[in-house]
């Protein structure tokens, strides 16, 4: 199911921090899965726990000195925003 926000919603929805590094955490997103052995461990990790695995890899590479209180918020948002993306990559590196 795709959900259609506005923009302004967008703005309230995702903290502005993420935001602004948006257009590179994809891309990151990818390195972190395909250059750092992630693919290798795939394995070890069930769907759900590679994607939360990934996600904070991602948070410490883009955001390394972020308050721990903003972590959930971050969590939250890149789960919803490329959580899909890290599933099919699960899905089809699983052996």
């Amino acid at each position: 199911m795709k959900i259609i926000i506005t923009e302004s919603q967008f703005d309230m929805i995702i903290p502005q921090p993420l935001r602004r590094r948006l257009d590179n955490i994809e891309d990151l997103m990818y390195d972190v899965m395909m250059n750092h052995a992630v693919s290798l461990e795939v394995e070890d990790y069930d769907m759900e726990d590679f994607v939360y695995y990934v996600i904070d890899l991602v948070i410490y590479n883009v955001f390394p000195e972020a308050p721990d209180k903003d972590i959930p918020a971050y969590e939250k948002s890149l789960l919803y925003l490329v959580g899909d993306n890290i599933r099919k990559f699960w899905k089809d590196n699983k052996i």
